[in-house]
């Protein structure tokens, strides 16, 4: 599997609203509903409810839309070549939430492993976790059939996944020289496998990255776990992804009892107002606020496409 690449302005264009790809295509917004309730070309996941959000493959597949409309084939038609090419199987096309849902549950676990390394080698970790596995999984989590107990697709998908985070992990560069900055990051049980995902990130760009639980066990709570690794570990910086008042209070422990800085990851997380603590909203931006406090000469480009 190719190396990957990890950082956020390596990653595709962000998804855009239906305003912002109307302007960008020169065709109406009201048109381009009609076209997606009508022909079915519009945002490929969409959950119910949400505004509209397109990725970069939708744009590209109404742009050859419109060029063929342009050049006169009826709206109809151009819809079905679209849909037509889209179907062949030496496209290429990326992998989408739905799928590895839908593979998740047919227990393809090959199939399933394959497609992942695909999208991380196109896209890179940090993208495919929060563009497709992340979604794939609040999909099937949010069902109301339920999992039948020892093949749950949500432990398919994530088992499969881990797979491919093994293998980015172990296809790392060497670490330089000189003694690297460690991380710590602190994740509660829903955010366990998103805080692989930085670890895993951060570990390519050279950081020594350690994961503490966030959890309260054997008695031991988030903040005295902390205190006991840093009594024998120098600490530079702690990455946090967890919510509620659990998670607000451990934080603000760890930044009255010490000055180093701590990074929040999510939107959900808890509005902390203190010096050392910063909020971003993306693991991807949170790779490369992390580069930019310990290691500023570092392009967050620079892993590379490779």
């Amino acid at each position: 599997m190719p190396r990957a690449v990890l950082s956020a302005q390596s990653v595709p264009e962000a998804a855009l609203s239906v305003t912002e790809v109307s302007k960008r295509l020169g065709v109406s917004a009201s048109t381009l509903r009609t076209w997606e309730r009508r022909y079915g070309v519009g945002p490929e996941e969409r959950a119910a409810g949400a505004h509209r959000r397109y990725l970069p493959d939708d744009v590209e597949r109404l742009r050859a839309m419109i060029g063929l409309v342009r050049n006169g084939m009826p709206t109809g038609q151009a819809a079905a070549a679209v849909h037509a090419d889209r179907a062949r199987p030496d496209r290429g096309a990326p992998v989408r939430p739905a799928e590895l849902r839908v593979m998740a549950e047919s227990g393809e676990a090959p199939a399933l492993q394959e497609a992942l390394e695909s999208a991380v080698s196109e896209y890179g970790l940090v993208h495919t976790w929060s563009r497709f596995v992340a979604p794939a999984l609040q999909q099937i989590r949010s069902g109301s059939d339920g999992e039948v107990p020892g093949g749950s697709p949500s432990h398919v998908l994530m088992c499969a996944f881990e797979h491919v985070l093994q293998a980015v992990h172990r296809s790392r560069p060497p670490r330089p020289a000189q003694a690297p900055a460690r991380i710590v990051v602190m994740s509660d049980a829903i955010h366990e496998l998103g805080a692989q995902v930085v670890g895993v990130a951060l570990c390519w760009y050279g950081f020594d990255v350690r994961i503490l639980s966030s959890e309260r066990y054997g008695g031991v709570c988030a903040a005295e776990r902390f205190t006991a690794h840093s009594a024998s570990h120098e600490v530079d910086l702690v990455v946090v992804m967890g919510r509620g008042g659990t998670c607000e209070e451990f934080v603000t422990t760890i930044a009255d009892r010490s000055d180093v800085n701590i990074l929040l990851v999510g939107a959900d997380t808890p509005e902390i107002l203190s010096q050392n603590v910063q909020r971003v909203r993306t693991p991807a931006a949170c790779v490369e606020e992390a580069i930019a406090m310990l290691a500023p000469g570092a392009e967050p480009g620079a892993v590379g496409r490779l």
